[in-house]
């Protein structure tokens, strides 16, 4: 049920996308596209792409769209050729990974136009998408010692220079090219076994975890393509359980993009991202991806519990149960580090993540677990689970001031990542075609642009009827005045989070001032700015701030709110607060 209604969710988010994307082509863009035909046996003319940028800064990123021909023409919605790569599929073996490099400003689209070049058109000056060159290696055996080193392949761009052995075909380092330290990291999947009899002894389910022992390699062989291309280059790892196997269990997908490290291009030059396959698993094991590097990190791993903060968990040895009780949620980041580097890892979703050895870091990513307690049996909470999962990880390494800049806002470029609709062209002819450069109906953009070290957390219409005086509010749901919901479409709850802690970085640790009706002025004309609590309950000038001492004579914090003009539209934000507005926007 519960995966009946998320999909469902799913696919009224993606219809709704899909609406306010067609409303922004305008009706004669519009017509042009359909949506893909399911099973209609003939292939389209061509697609139309919309990137959506969710963050409010400019990004630039490289989106990976999925097509069935093999030499493609990609332009922009002016008709300039676009940066893009084209690869054999790591997952459709009869379609085609395109890569595109996009550059979208905050909360705006990008439109593409993606069409196949024919025989007959090879021979002209229309623009293609860059080929990839596939590099095979083949199947190599789990080596029990650290042989190997001697057949190095580097991959690198201009911020990292990583190394794969041949013998082994796993990882062998990474060098962060800023600093030039190289760091040994090896990675591999491993499974904890676990018991399913409560007659034998503790069980894992949905909210206990209880290995028998520490986690086992669970792989013979493993085969890996090196995908080598202008605009990014991908190395393929499939790890197969044995010697025999036709097909492989687990497998890493990891790319390094060929951008320079410009001002908008700093974060995908400084990240390695990665994404797994992870299944179907054996019953009753707990998949993990252990990364092990020789940084002295004195078995000490930093992780975020809410996504807010980050705290130390250094490993602590018990009578019982050592491994799961050295676990910690990891909710966006978690990191290891010695006295020179660190080694982050951002996630995409909430994770398990321990450190078992010395500069060791493991991520669990799947679970499929079986036992005989009654209670679970009657609440199915057994988690015997059949299904492959792909989560994503992105590897950052560098001097802790590198690290410490990169990891909020490289945190949110992967929770975040760019929204993109791929529509069928309904014809063979480019929109637009001898009459203007720009093709009709594309509606001006004004982005909304906020400092680097902000984040706009929320920004909706509340669907609720509610009074801004909270007092006046209650009293009339007391007296049974309660009203019918209705949603101010005039009236924006909009949140703002301030990513840096004071000292963390000389620059983005700084308070930030900002003008929301020049930010906003993109989606309208605002004629006021209400600040509120939090949850956006109390006006924020009926509150008292609290104030609480941490130790003898030391209070933090602000024992008084600073004095806030209501209505302002210029505001500043303090490192690591968060503000809460309401924006009133001029009726059209």
């Amino acid at each position: 049920m519960y995966m009946e209604h998320l999909a469902t969710g799913m696919l009224g988010v993606h219809k709704l996308m899909a609406s306010i994307v067609l409303e922004g082509l305008g009706p004669s863009v519009g017509k042009q596209h359909k949506a893909p035909a399911a099973n209609s046996g003939t292939k389209p003319a061509g697609y139309f792409a919309s990137v959506y940028n969710p963050l409010t800064w400019t990004v630039t990123t490289i989106v990976t769209l999925t097509v069935t021909f093999p030499r493609v023409s990609i332009t922009d919605e002016l008709g300039h050729p676009v940066p893009a790569q084209i690869q054999s599929s790591a997952k459709h073996p009869f379609a085609y990974d395109l890569l595109v490099l996009t550059t979208i400003s905050g909360l705006s689209y990008q439109y593409y136009s993606i069409r196949p070049i024919i025989e007959a058109q090879e021979g002209t000056q229309e623009p293609a998408a860059a080929m990839a060159n596939t590099l095979q290696f083949g199947h190599r055996p789990r080596r029990r010692s650290n042989q190997g080193g001697r057949r190095l392949v580097p991959v690198m761009n201009d911020c990292y220079t990583v190394l794969f052995d041949q013998d082994t075909n796993l990882m062998f380092s990474i060098q962060e090219r800023q600093s030039n330290r190289t760091v040994r990291v090896a990675q591999e999947f491993l499974e904890y076994h676990v018991n399913g009899d409560v007659k034998q002894g503790p069980i894992s389910d949905n909210y206990l975890f209880a290995p028998n022992e520490t986690a086992e390699p669970t792989w013979d062989t493993v085969r890996m393509e090196i995908v080598v291309g202008k605009l990014a280059t991908e190395i393929r790892q499939y790890f197969y359980r044995n010697a025999t196997a036709q097909a492989y269990t687990y497998a890493i997908y990891s790319r390094l993009a060929h951008v320079p490290q410009g001002p908008h291009g700093e974060l995908l030059c400084h990240r390695i991202e990665q994404e797994y396959q992870v299944g179907p698993l054996e019953l009753n094991r707990e998949a993990i991806l252990r990364t092990s590097s020789d940084l002295n990190s004195q078995q000490v791993l930093y992780s975020d519990n809410n996504g807010y903060q980050m705290q130390q968990r250094p490993f602590q040895a018990f009578r019982n149960n050592t491994i799961a009780r050295n676990y910690y949620p990891m909710v966006q980041s978690a990191f290891i580090e010695d006295g020179r580097s660190r080694l982050v890892l951002l996630s995409e979703r909430a994770h398990g993540v321990s450190s078992q050895g010395n500069g060791q870091v493991e991520v669990m990513l799947h679970r499929r677990l079986w036992n005989n307690l009654a209670w679970d049996l009657n609440y199915n909470l057994t988690l015997n689970d059949t299904s492959i999962v792909h989560p994503v990880l992105w590897l950052l390494l560098g001097p802790k001031t590198l690290t410490t800049a990169l990891r909020p806002r490289s945190s949110l470029a992967l929770q975040h990542r760019p929204v993109v609709l791929l529509r069928e062209l309904a014809s063979p002819e480019p929109p637009g075609q001898g009459t203007s450069s720009e093709p009709p109906g594309l509606r001006q953009q004004v982005a909304v642009t906020l400092p680097p070290n902000l984040h706009l957390q929320i920004l909706s219409v509340p669907g609720w009827s509610y009074n801004t005086n909270h007092t006046e509010h209650m009293r009339h749901l007391r007296q049974g005045h309660q009203g019918k919901a209705q949603a101010d479409l005039h009236r924006v709850l909009l949140r703002l989070h301030h990513l840096y802690e004071a000292g963390e970085d000389p620059v983005l640790s700084q308070p930030v001032t900002v003008n929301l009706k020049a930010v906003l002025q993109g989606l309208g004309s605002v004629v006021a700015v209400e600040e509120r609590s939090l949850t956006g309950t109390w006006d924020v000038h009926t509150l008292q701030r609290w104030s609480w001492k941490t130790k003898p004579g030391h209070t933090r914090g602000r024992p008084m709110s600073p004095s806030r003009p209501r209505g302002g539209s210029t505001i500043t934000v303090h490192p690591k607060e968060i503000r809460t507005f309401f924006i009133h926007f001029r009726q059209q």
